[in-house]
């Protein structure tokens, strides 16, 4: 199983007693599942088991469900008003008026922001099919949107392999010098403490504990070692597939901490130079991965 991408399409053409029915269903990278919706009014009550429907096949980015049935005005028309609830309404205002002699008249566009006064469903209209309908064609357009982010997870996959690989051989190279960069800081640490004890008597004990000191802060071998084993885990996470974007953002943040700290401690400028190589490949995989679910 390869990791999952989140930018993903899919889409659904049908038709049902002669209207036609396009679902599309877009997503695109975001740190949680975020589901937008433009669906027809009539079936606005359908909202939240749809989105129900995609958090059950998605589990992150920012998803956007898209229904157009006919030409776009079919379900988006009203076709009659509610009588009872524009009579209530009246009935109560005139009552408020009387009561507390409030002035003033009720005009139409008083009645038209009465919260669904306009009806946009058509009591003879087979609602129970379309709804039947239109979650069967909304799981066609998440399958297309899964296809597409397993497919655009697997070359993810492939582009980071190859990224971390390059780390790899960074730290190789990091490896071959650092023997030779703590011969050279032993020959300048000698000549430094010659130069500076050259009338005065020195006490080696204490010299050689010093040393020790500043060669334990220039040690960067542990370092090293940690950086190999979050490649190891970053490349087992590639392979586990899924989602895992999450898990591979933590990796990632320990491998800046590395690389930081290698270029902080090496004090070789050869050393300094691929520390920052490191920071620009980590920098490059953390952009990438942030599309990974």
């Amino acid at each position: 199983m390869s990791i999952i991408s989140m930018t993903g399409f899919g889409k659904s053409e049908s038709t049902l007693n002669g209207t036609t029915c396009v679902i599309e269903v877009r997503s695109v990278n975001s740190r949680f599942l975020e589901i937008s919706s433009k669906i027809p009014k009539n079936f606005a009550y359908l909202e939240n088991d749809l989105k129900a429907q995609i958090k059950d096949k998605l589990a992150r980015g920012s998803v956007n469900l898209s229904i157009t049935l006919g030409e776009g005005a079919v379900g988006n028309i009203p076709v009659c008003y509610n009588e009872t609830a524009v009579s209530k309404f009246v009935e109560i205002t005139k009552a408020l008026q009387a009561k507390h002699g409030i002035a003033g008249e009720i005009k139409l566009e008083h009645i038209l922001a009465i919260p669904e006064v306009l009806q946009f469903t058509d009591a003879g209209a087979d609602n129970e099919a379309w709804e039947k309908h239109l979650k069967a064609e909304l799981d066609k357009a998440l399958d297309g949107v899964i296809a597409m982010r397993e497919k655009e997870g697997a070359n993810l996959a492939a582009d980071l392999t190859k990224r971390v690989a390059h780390l790899e051989d960074v730290l190789a190279k990091i490896e071959v010098l650092d023997p030779q960069r703590i011969d050279t800081w032993k020959v300048k640490f000698k000549e430094r403490i010659d130069s500076l004890m050259k009338d005065s008597e020195i006490d080696d004990v204490r010299l050689l504990q010093e040393a020790c000191i500043m060669a334990d802060k220039l040690d960067i071998h542990e370092e090293i070692t940690r950086f190999h084993s979050h490649n190891k885990l970053f490349l087992d996470a590639l392979k586990k597939g899924g989602a895992q974007g999450k898990n591979l953002g933590f990796i990632l943040q320990e491998m800046g901490r590395e690389a930081n700290t290698l270029g902080t401690k090496c004090q070789s400028a050869e050393i300094a130079a691929l520390a920052i190589e490191l920071k620009n490949e980590i920098e490059c995989i953390r952009e990438q991965s942030l599309n990974i679910a």
